[in-house]
């Protein structure tokens, strides 16, 4: 069997990371998904969450087309979104984009132009974590940067929440530290790593999930979750 190296990263030392990603968009889906509604998915690629979308019309947007040819609007988010009418859009899903935007307070603009009135924005984005994408990769934000950001550019928050606290933190940085440290990317020690303590890694992290429990607080996250409401 091939090994694939991101569904082992994913499920091994940011377990807990992407399944809150996806739980907050099957969220937003069972709370949000109606007929007669438009979603735009930005930084869409291979649009992994359009099949909790069930009826609303889906619409995704990215810098260059997939492989499959399914992206509808071909663009750089930096540069605007010239192809889409203002108001055309009931909702805009952004996943793990905003930091590699250039001028992310343009693509709030761009969000608020796009959407009709109280359209909403469901967005997640990074405040700890390694540098990814080399080089797009610009920002890293606190809460009080999305709230200015939103709020700045016509948008009431409706939600803002971690996405786990200091112990996913502190496991995260433990169990991929001989990765940054000593082993070449995807090589093939890479991959033993990855297999041989899977085990140990996925019990850091659930203990991790546990103990994040006690940290009320929660100011020192890998992630964040947002929805925005444009005002008026």
């Amino acid at each position: 069997m091939k090994i694939n190296p991101v569904n082992l990263y994913s499920k091994f030392f940011l377990m807990n990371f992407y399944y809150k990603i996806e739980k907050f968009v099957i969220n937003i889906a069972d709370k949000y998904d109606q007929s007669n509604k438009k979603l735009l998915e930005i930084g869409a690629e291979n649009s992994p969450y359009r099949k909790y979308f069930k009826r609303v019309d889906y619409f995704t947007q990215d810098i260059k087309q997939n492989r499959s040819q399914t992206t509808d609007f071909i663009g750089d988010l930096d540069q605007g979104l010239k192809q889409i009418k203002s108001g055309s859009f009931d909702y805009i899903l952004c996943t793990q984009v905003l930091e590699h935007l250039k001028k992310p307070d343009y693509a709030f603009k761009e969000f608020y132009r796009v959407l009709n009135k109280q359209g909403k924005v469901f967005l997640t984005t990074n405040f700890i974590y390694h540098i990814h994408m080399q080089p797009n990769d610009y920002w890293r934000f606190t809460k009080y940067g999305l709230e200015y950001l939103g709020r700045k550019n016509g948008f009431k928050i409706l939600h803002l929440k971690p996405q786990g606290g200091i112990f996913q933190v502190i496991s995260y940085l433990i169990t991929t530290a001989p990765l940054r440290m000593f082993l070449k990317e995807w090589g093939l020690w890479y991959h033993f790593y990855l297999i041989i303590f899977s085990p140990i890694i996925a019990l850091i992290n659930l203990a991790a999930v546990f103990l994040d429990r006690f940290d009320r607080k929660k100011e020192l996250t890998i992630n964040y979750e947002v929805v925005y409401q444009k005002k008026g």
